[in-house]
C-alpha cells in the first residue's frame, strides 16, 4: 500500500489540487467509488476512503506508513470528509480522537482547502503536523515523527526508495506553477522507472501504480460553492489517459450515475 500523496495551491489559476498515486503489488485492482450527497471518495482496502473530496471543498488523501492491529487511518478519513469544513477543522478532529484514546495505523493524512494545507503524521496516539500555503508532500515514511528506526525495521529497503521519492516529489514541486505540472509530477521517472519513481514501475510482486488521482478545487466562483473535479488514471500515469469527471454537491442520484459511469474501469 505504498502511495504517494501531496497538495498545492497555484495561483495561476488560483486553484487547490490535491493528487495521489496509488501503489499495490497487485496488478487486477479496481476502484471502489463512494458518491454521496455531501463527499465523493475511493475506498481503503480496508474501508473508509483513500482519497476523497467534500462539499466543502475539503480534499484529504492518505499515505500508508506501518500496519498495525489498531484501527486504518482510511475510516479516520471517511470521518472528515464527513464532518470537517476545511483543513483545521479536520486537525482539530483528528487531535480530538487521539484526545479520547483512539489510535491508528501509522500514516500521513494530506488536507488542503482554499487556503492553507496541512500533513498530519500518524503512529498509533504520537501526532505531529506540517502546516503549509503553498505544498505538501508525502510517501510511506515520516518526516517529523521520530519513527525512522522502526519503519526501517519494518520495510528494509523501500524506506531508502520512500526517501528517494520524496526528494524528487519536492524537487519538481518547487517548479511547479501550472496545472500540467502537477499531472507531469505523477508521470515522472525521474529518469528510469522502478521502485523509487514517483510513476512506480516493478513487476514480481513488486509496487507498480495501479491509479492516479487529482482532484482540483475552484473556490473562485460566483455562486460561492467551491467547483470540483477529479482526475482519475487507471494504470501508469505515464501511460493512461485521466479522465476529468465533475464532482457537484449536493449529488443527486442521475449526478451520481453520470460520475460513476464516466469512472475508469
Amino acid at each position: 500500500m505504498a502511495s504517494i500523496a501531496g497538495a498545492v495551491i497555484l495561483p495561476d489559476p488560483n486553484r487547490t489540487f490535491l493528487f495521489k498515486n496509488r501503489d499495490l503489488t497487485s496488478e487486477s485492482h479496481e476502484d471502489v467509488v463512494v458518491y454521496d450527497p455531501d463527499f465523493f471518495g475511493v475506498r481503503g482496502f480496508d474501508g473508509g476512503i483513500a482519497i476523497g473530496v467534500n462539499r466543502h471543498g475539503l480534499a484529504v488523501a492518505n499515505t500508508h506508513v506501518k500496519a498495525t492491529a489498531d484501527p486504518s487511518y482510511h475510516g479516520l478519513t471517511e470521518q472528515l470528509l464527513l464532518f470537517a469544513k476545511d483543513a483545521e477543522d479536520a486537525l482539530s478532529m483528528t487531535a480530538d480522537h487521539l484526545k479520547s484514546g483512539r489510535v491508528y495505523q501509522w500514516s500521513n493524512l494530506i488536507l488542503a482547502d482554499k487556503d492553507s494545507m496541512l500533513v498530519i503524521e500518524l503512529a498509533g496516539s504520537e501526532h505531529n503536523i506540517e502546516w503549509s500555503e503553498r505544498k505538501v508532500l508525502r510517501t510511506s515514511h515520516h518526516i517529523m515523527l521520530d519513527t525512522e528506526d522502526d519503519v526501517r525495521q519494518a520495510i528494509g529497503d523501500a524506506y531508502e526508495h520512500s526517501i528517494q521519492r520524496l526528494d524528487r516529489g519536492y524537487e519538481l514541486m518547487r517548479q511547479a506553477s501550472r496545472p500540467e505540472h502537477v499531472f507531469s509530477l505523477l508521470k515522472d521517472h525521474g529518469g528510469t522507472p522502478g521502485q523509487s519513481s514517483l510513476c512506480r514501475h516493478g513487476s514480481g510482486g513488486e509496487y507498480s501504480t495501479v491509479m492516479g488521482y487529482v482532484v482540483e478545487v475552484d473556490f473562485n466562483t460566483e455562486s460561492g460553492r467551491p467547483k470540483t473535479v477529479i482526475h482519475v488514471a487507471k494504470g501508469n500515469p505515464c501511460q493512461a489517459s485521466f479522465t476529468a469527471i465533475p464532482l457537484i454537491f449536493p449529488a443527486d442520484d442521475e449526478i451520481v450515475k453520470r460520475a460513476i459511469s464516466m469512472y475508469p474501469k
